[in-house]
């Protein structure tokens, strides 16, 4: 993947991001910047952080003391974790869920 690409994709991850997270406002606050994206949850004080990885064309999620990996998989138009076998919006929403006692989706 080329660098414009990459920056393409990131960009349009963050957008669907902000956009679910604005659906909680009242629970979560959140950071913002081209490279990383910071969220602090009002209930329980954890923060999720997800940041770019630009060297190696990587997007990365942390919080609840895990971290994930994700690849942009060309074929099938997905951020994935190889080694955890998960789908970056999936891993994400079960993340938001799990800190925020209540169902969180992107589909």
């Amino acid at each position: 993947m080329e660098n414009k690409e990459y920056f393409l994709k990131v960009s349009q991850l963050f957008k669907i991001v902000e956009a679910k997270l604005d659906e909680y406002e009242e629970d979560i606050d959140y950071d913002s910047t081209p490279d990383k994206l910071l969220v602090n949850l009002e209930k329980n004080g954890n923060k999720i952080v997800i940041n770019t990885q630009r060297a190696i064309k990587e997007i990365w999620l942390a919080g609840n003391s895990r971290g994930w990996h994700f690849k942009y998989n060309v074929e099938k138009k997905i951020w994935y974790a190889q080694a955890e076998k998960k789908e970056f919006y999936d891993c994400f929403s079960s993340l938001l869920s799990k800190n925020l006692g209540k169902e969180v989706t992107f589909k």
